[in-house]
């Protein structure tokens, strides 16, 4: 197994090299370059396309499509999409824990956008989604198939402000994103986005924002036009942004959020959490960081529930380097259970991203203490390469580990081992121009005695994937 293993990193590393280095890991960096496609689709602004005579693009002529002009501002059409390909293949999925010895997949999926102005203050945001997967991957996942659904739609209603501010109120389906996405997350690498149904009411002051939302999670199911708000979960929070001098900001946000399927301590119930936390984010002469911490209060069936998290991000780039090299340091913690006390201690991230500690997306940040140092290179404007060291423990030894859904892995729970394993990650890019990018993405997670005891096993992952937005 061990030789099958290497063999797969030998050959995802050539093809890295071939696709050409590039790609800081999501985890460190966003995608390279500056995107003219955002990945919130309704961020997209082409209303400059109004006044420019030319169109040097192919798909301008799809971008503003003028109809009509009046006393409120004009009324104008927008249209898009995406197309992504993504093979996937693992050794040992899930640890190997209830699941085959290994797998290969390919991912499809198709977006399509229409964005109808109706003058400065209406606006109506359609996409619809084709997701499928060939192949089969031996364990359950809700996140790869959807035949034609409504991925997103809502109504903005942008009322005229005499107070300088830009406030806009939301009705519908849409995809969240908030901070560096630990709690809110568009879940960007499984084949289904997650999106939200609800009211989002957002305003902003210069670079100062504030989001309310009341929203429930979308389910999505693998028919057609048949995805629906998940009625057991719910949302409700407030999120603001605001500069805190020349070169820092802070986010500072409240969340709610309802479970009546939560599962703790092998029971199901109520869950009921109160979600306090801030975000401190810059850079400044070649250092960035990003320092989050949360607090979280409630019941489940009875119990108290006393939970936190922390996470931090800081580095280096050496601008006048060849290359650009980048040394980085990432770290969380997120609390475990203790259950020998009558208060519940699992941090829950309730939506966050995938992959949230490294490229296999094997854990969530619930009873997880991690260091990665990250190393990492632009040798071109438009190409990165990101290679990290993640080391994992768990943060209580009465508590399990947890994969994506808060899903607990069988056992992790009954052994008292704190080191989880070691993963190893290089994660390749390329942004061909501005519609294509592509990359290719390699992962060992060396499995340490808490999921060795636990019957699991070493995974090895890799990727190679092509995305086209137009």
């Amino acid at each position: 197994m061990a030789t099958a293993r290497a063999r797969v990193l030998a050959g995802v590393m050539a093809a890295a090299a071939i696709l050409g280095w590039q790609g800081l890991a999501f985890s460190a960096s966003p995608e390279p370059g500056d995107p003219t496609y955002h990945s919130l689709r309704y961020n997209d602004d082409f209303s400059h396309l109004a006044n420019q005579p030319a169109s040097p693009d192919f798909w301008d002529p799809l971008k503003y499509i003028p109809i009509g002009n009046g006393q409120y501002g004009p009324t104008w059409l927008s249209l898009g999409g995406e197309l992504r390909e993504r093979f996937e293949s693992y050794l040992n999925p899930n640890f190997g824990i209830k699941a085959p010895k290994s797998n290969a997949y390919l991912e499809h999926r198709l977006l399509l956008n229409a964005d109808l102005h109706l003058t400065d203050y209406v606006r109506v945001f359609l996409q619809l989604g084709e997701m499928e997967r060939v192949g089969d991957r031996g364990v359950t996942s809700t996140t790869d198939i959807d035949h034609f659904d409504v991925t997103q739609a809502f109504i903005d209603l942008r009322p005229p402000s005499p107070l300088g501010d830009a406030p806009v109120f939301r009705v519908g389906r849409e995809e969240l994103l908030f901070g560096f996405q630990r709690l809110i997350a568009v879940r960007e690498g499984p084949n289904i986005r997650r999106d939200f149904d609800g009211f989002r009411f957002s305003d902003h002051w210069g670079d100062a924002s504030i989001d309310l939302l009341a929203v429930r999670p979308v389910n999505p199911n693998p028919g057609v036009l048949d995805d629906h708000a998940n009625a057991a979960q719910e949302l409700l929070g407030a999120y603001l942004t605001v500069p805190v001098g020349p070169v820092l900001k802070a986010d500072f946000y409240e969340l709610n959020y309802d479970n009546t399927a939560a599962k703790f301590r092998g029971l199901t119930g109520t869950e009921q959490r109160h979600t306090f936390g801030f975000r401190l984010f810059g850079e400044s002469d070649g250092f960035d960081w990003n320092t989050e911490a949360a607090w979280q209060i409630g019941k489940f069936r009875g119990h108290d529930i006393s939970a936190g998290m922390i996470g931090a991000i800081a580095g280096y780039t050496f601008r006048d380097v060849m290359w650009r090299p980048r040394l980085g340091l990432e770290s969380n913690a997120a609390s475990g259970d203790n259950s020998h006390s009558s208060t519940i201690g699992t941090f829950n991230a309730m939506f966050p991203r995938l992959p949230y500690f490294a490229e296999t997306s094997l854990l969530v940040p619930a009873n997880v203490v991690d260091v990665r140092p990250v190393l990492s290179f632009v040798p071109r404007e438009d190409v990165t390469a990101t290679f990290g060291w993640d080391t994992l423990w768990r943060a209580s030894d009465t508590d399990g580990l947890y994969g994506s859904g808060m899903v607990q892995y069988t056992n992790t729970n009954k052994n008292g081992s704190m080191r989880v394993g070691t993963e190893l990650s290089a994660d390749v890019r390329w942004r061909v121009n501005r519609h294509l990018l592509v990359g290719a993405i390699a992962a060992e997670f060396l499995a340490g005695p808490a999921v060795q005891e636990a019957l699991g096993k070493t995974v090895t992952f890799f990727v190679l994937f092509g995305t086209y937005r137009f």
